[in-house]
């Protein structure tokens, strides 16, 4: 008995004739018919009822189709999973509300396995990244909201404050904090694939015209030749220094810092739990 042949009665029962299953199978009508001959010889039980001019599934047939679609079903879990296995043996996949953190796990984790490819994503969709680290479609996920769960462990990893950029001669230059308010109503530059810092900038700036740049080279060409105020955090001024002709303020809001969260599987966690403490001792000019 061989899956084929099981494929080939469960395509039987749903197209209700030999012809249209075979048709549906790309093979000839007389040899699916071999075929199920053949399986039935292996299982020595009739599982057709035959007529002149027609073949139906008798009791001992309905019953093979319901196990055979059961079977079927399992050896396609079997092989996604022995597949999942097989790359967590290769990949380690991450996905991120925010670049920056990010960062910091995709340099750490290559340090820690050199030999692995190490996969990461934007994804600000809660629901949709813990669905995915659930069913082990990732093996990391960080997240700006504090998870809990049976089978999850979560823990704090870095924390990323917002500050605004803008040249000297620019009036909000003479304060030594900023808040929303004062920047509302203002145009700013933004860059497009920032994640949850995105949406928050809209909810906080609602009168401001903010201007999305995809490309970073012409954005970092723009805040170098315009008077525009951009946003920079704790952790990109670590990363590349402000330039001589800007200057960096912090925002003094509350929603202008956000602590960020490592999640994963409990069986996971022995593996990624050093990223808490390297994280701390990070250099952030080293990321990419």
């Amino acid at each position: 008995m061989e899956f084929n042949q099981l494929e080939q009665l469960v395509a039987i029962a749903e197209y209700r004739t030999v012809s249209q299953a075979a048709q549906k199978l790309h093979i000839s009508q007389p040899a699916l018919t071999r075929s199920i001959q053949r399986l039935e010889e292996d299982l020595h039980v009739f599982l057709f009822d035959r007529t002149k001019n027609r073949i139906t599934l008798n009791e001992n047939g309905q019953m093979m189709v319901q196990m055979a679609s059961e079977l079927l079903a399992r050896k396609e879990e079997m092989i996604a999973s022995l597949r999942r296995f097989d790359e967590k043996n290769k990949i380690v996949r991450v996905f991120s509300c925010a670049p920056a953190p990010c960062w910091g796990a995709v340099s750490l984790l290559n340090k820690k396995f050199p030999n692995l490819r190490i996969e990461s994503g934007l994804n600000t969709d809660e629901d949709s990244a813990l669905e995915h680290l659930i069913d082990g479609s990732i093996d990391l996920l960080i997240t700006n909201k504090k998870q809990s769960g049976s089978e999850l462990i979560c823990r704090p990893f870095v924390k990323e404050r917002l500050f605004l950029s803008l040249p000297p001669a620019h009036p909000l230059a003479l304060l030594d904090s900023v808040s929303f308010a004062d920047l509302n109503g203002q145009s700013v530059l933004l860059l497009t694939k920032i994640g949850i810092w995105s949406e928050l900038c809209k909810q906080m700036l609602p009168d401001s015209h903010l201007l999305y740049q995809e490309d970073v080279t012409i954005f970092n060409e723009l805040t170098k030749m315009s008077a525009l105020p951009n946003f920079r955090t704790n952790i990109t001024l670590e990363r590349e220094p402000e330039e001589s002709n800007r200057k960096s303020i912090p925002f003094i809001d509350e929603e202008a810092e956000i602590t960020f969260y490592i999640v994963t599987k409990k069986e996971e966690w022995k593996r990624f739990a050093f990223l808490v403490e390297e994280i701390k001792n990070l250099d952030w000019s080293t990321t990419q």
